[in-house]
């Protein structure tokens, strides 16, 4: 049997900390609501660590714990996705990456779903099979899926396994619908028969299981991973949208992105200014003139409390995004 996940006890930042730790700047943005509290992002966290435990030991899941956790996250985003910042987790160290990412993974499909018109159940199965979309992980070995360095043919096998080893654990009673245990399964299948572990292809590939791999795909992009960098949101969009035909098709491309946009929320960007803003809405209409909440001027200063400015860059046409830019324009301030 492999060496199994090292499952450590989690710890979260603040939405706040990871856009900046200058309090110049968090009194810039506090007043921006955001998509998840910090007290469910905590629960949802300890109810990830206890599943990856208890499949890690050969128990049995408490599948009405995650449950109660997924309608939590799913009434939530229902009720706050329309006015707020989508405040993904950022932790970067190995051993906490997969609680993290489960959330990520979770938090966008549900809002995928939400934009799609999902009925309530199809969005408790999308969220569940979301969650658990990795818990096959637990089973593969630590040293493979820290490699900083290409798999080996035979590691890479290793890795294809984790959907069926995740779905074998997901098989214990009848708690959890078959199209959440198929998003287990399948979210690594590919348009165009690419995949695995089944080779599907076009629609023969379930709806939710399409959500959860743009939405894994986008969170795997942006988050930082023992062989590469985290890519900006906007990277990571191109890239997704560079593998339209292959990956994806046509149609739920383009649906991912007009939710997401190029410029996803809550992302930084540089304007031609010199201004840098925190992207807090998009425009549906004009995917790449957001609405820009300001927190650097064309100077590099911080802007005051007193000046905060909100720009529709669909109204200012003198305005336009040059580049996304990381929280590294902070550094110093």
């Amino acid at each position: 049997m492999p060496g199994y996940f090292v499952v450590e006890s989690p710890k979260i930042e603040n939405f706040d900390d990871k856009i900046s730790k200058n309090p110049q700047i968090k009194k810039l943005i506090q007043d921006i609501p955001v998509l998840l509290s910090n007290e469910i992002k905590e629960e949802a966290l300890k109810v990830v660590h206890t599943v990856l435990q208890e499949a890690r030991t050969g128990k049995i899941i408490d599948k009405t714990k995650i449950k109660e956790i997924v309608n939590k996250l799913v009434e939530e985003i229902i009720s706050k996705h329309q006015n707020s910042l989508i405040n993904l987790m950022d932790i970067r160290t190995h051993d906490k990456y997969t609680f993290s990412h489960s959330i990520n993974v979770c938090t966008l499909a549900i809002l995928i779903g939400i934009k799609e018109k999902l009925k309530r159940k199809e969005l408790g199965d999308l969220a569940l099979g979301a969650l658990l979309h990795d818990v096959g992980k637990i089973m593969i070995s630590q040293q493979i899926l820290e490699k900083p360095a290409r798999l080996s043919m035979d590691e890479f096998e290793e890795i294809k396994k984790h959907p069926l080893y995740g779905y074998n654990i997901l098989m214990e009673g009848e708690e959890i619908s078959e199209i959440s245990k198929m998003i287990v399964y399948n979210h690594h299948e590919r348009y165009d028969g690419g995949g695995y572990p089944q080779g599907l292809t076009g629609d023969k590939i379930p709806q939710l299981v399409v959500i959860t791999s743009l939405t894994d795909v986008y969170d795997v992009l942006t988050t930082d991973r023992p062989y590469r960098k985290s890519l900006l949101p906007h990277d990571a969009m191109r890239i997704i949208i560079s593998h339209t035909y292959s990956n994806f098709s046509e149609e739920a491309v383009r649906f991912f992105l007009k939710v997401m946009s190029i410029y996803p929320l809550g992302s930084l960007v540089k304007l031609n200014t010199g201004e840098i803003g925190l992207i807090i809405k998009v425009n549906e209409h004009a995917l790449v003139r957001p609405t820009i909440r300001i927190l650097l001027d064309s100077q590099g200063e911080i802007v005051s409390p007193s000046r905060i400015q909100d720009i529709d860059l669909s109204a200012d046409i003198s305005r336009f995004v040059v580049n996304s830019v990381s929280d590294d324009v902070f550094a110093g301030k």
